[in-house]
């Protein structure tokens, strides 16, 4: 009896319980939503003052932050000085360390370690600039390329103008600050992408421990690049394996700056990272914020981003018509190039659209296969992802009967102004051979007239016709 009596006394108390936690838990439930919502709907962002990361497969600019505000270069001005050598010298050249290599090096930046009058090879000099980020190795660079640092500059300048780079200014081969030294992250994309041509250039950029030969005033050595997202150790945490390549800098005036490569199935990315911070760990470890938001740039490519093929030579996406043709009165035509575009991996479908061009509505026969015979462009939101020919996918026999007849009428048809003069001659001359083939008959029925005439007279003349 008495549990009778308990039993709705603790069912009392499990709702009173129920009343005064659930509306807790709920809340608590919302506001996480809220939070995930929120995290999920704010733009992804990099924690520097400049940013870019571009597909380096079509050339698409994938993200950018603020892409053509000017930027201190630091070291990553390194590209431009290897390019340069890349471009104008011979790697298995001997150059020798002057004096002046040293001149305007602060004794507090990187050095390779290269001393006066030490003697080594152009390669040998690029590991210890690229690697090392040795800055009197890029004054001697400079000096074996033009003859003065002066000169080197001065070609530095101009071609970064030749690749198009429009707010780029360059005063000396290594990086180290000089307000007047100044580029874009657009720019350094322009350099490194003409630099990433050279298998050179790549292998160097992509190595990251060389043992440099022994030199005249040197032995052997170890070079190690600053490059952290390449250096695969124990106690690097920011070794990234999709990474390659390709260069730091740093200066306090440009903070911490990083460009680099990375490629993860079939997506290939070009990532530059300017003005980063330094930090300082709960450990005690100075952090440099360019390689871990070098790594949530890549990632944010990776994980948002795939492949679309708008094109490709195995569909044919139109037809044209063929003039005496042996065979088909069509051929159909198909893209000559497949073309492959890059988008958010949520893209609309219906944004999706492929404009197709015909040179002309008909063409003759005969039709070779592969011939072209318009454009096709790929378009994605308005915007031109690529453009291709369209081709003929088979060939055609050209139908001499019907070319025949086709000339024929044709040759009329272009030329009816010469048939109109011919008819009207025609009619003239008919008109004029009738006037005298009249005259002709009036001529002659004058004559027969004038004949009876005579015959008549001359019955007279002998009385045949006198009456009696």
């Amino acid at each position: 009896m008495k549990k009778c009596r308990l039993f709705p006394l603790l069912l009392a108390l499990c709702m009173l319980l129920a009343a005064f936690y659930l509306p807790v838990s709920a809340a608590d439930a919302a506001e996480d939503a809220s939070a995930d919502t929120a995290q999920a709907s704010e733009p992804f962002t990099v924690e520097a003052k400049a940013a870019m990361l571009v597909d380096l497969n079509t050339n698409r600019v994938i993200y950018e932050q603020n892409p053509d505000e000017r930027v201190y270069p630091a070291s990553l001005t390194k590209i431009m000085t290897c390019l340069l050598v890349l471009e104008n010298g011979n790697l298995s050249d001997t150059v020798t360390v002057e004096e002046s290599a040293f001149a305007d090096i602060d004794g507090s930046s990187s050095t390779a370690g290269l001393m006066v009058g030490e003697q080594l090879s152009v390669e040998n000099l690029l590991y210890c600039m690229m690697l090392m980020s040795g800055n009197e190795a890029s004054n001697v660079a400079a000096e074996y390329i033009a003859g003065s640092v002066a000169d080197f500059v001065r070609m530095m300048n101009e071609r970064a103008y030749e690749l198009g780079c429009e707010n780029t200014h360059f005063c000396n081969p290594h990086g180290l600050h000089d307000d007047d030294h100044y580029t874009t992250a657009r720019d350094l994309v322009r350099i490194t992408q003409a630099a990433l041509k050279s298998e050179t250039f790549k292998q160097i950029t992509n190595t990251a421990t060389y043992t440099m030969p022994a030199t005249n005033l040197s032995a052997e050595r170890e070079l190690s690049t600053t490059n952290q997202l390449i250096r695969d150790d124990t106690s690097n945490g920011f070794y990234y394996s999709k990474a390659s390549g390709i260069k730091t800098g740093y200066t306090s005036q440009a903070g911490r700056c990083l460009i680099s490569s990375a490629k993860s199935d079939g997506m290939y990315f070009l990532s530059v990272v300017c003005g980063a911070a330094t930090e300082v760990a709960e450990s005690g470890d100075i952090v440099m914020r360019s390689f871990p938001e070098t790594i949530r740039l890549f990632e944010y490519g990776f994980d948002n981003f795939a492949y679309v093929t708008a094109l490709s030579p195995l569909y044919p996406v139109t037809q044209i018509a063929i003039n005496n043709s042996a065979g088909s009165e069509y051929v159909a035509l198909a893209p000559k190039d497949e073309i492959r575009i890059l988008l958010p991996k949520n893209y609309d479908p219906a944004l999706l659209e492929t404009k197709l061009t015909l040179d002309a509505g008909a063409v003759d026969a005969p039709v070779a296969a592969g011939s072209s015979h318009g454009t096709a462009e790929v378009l994605y939101n308005g915007e031109s992802y690529g453009t291709t020919e369209l081709v003929a996918i088979t060939d055609v026999a050209k139908s001499e009967i019907a070319a025949a007849g086709a000339s024929t009428a044709s040759y009329i048809q272009n030329n009816w102004w010469k048939w109109l003069v011919v008819l009207i001659v025609l009619a003239v001359a008919a008109f004029l051979v009738l006037l005298v083939l009249l005259a002709i008959r009036r001529r002659r029925q004058r004559e027969k007239w004038l004949a009876l005439r005579r015959r008549k007279l001359d019955r007279m003349d002998r009385g045949y016709d006198r009456e009696e």
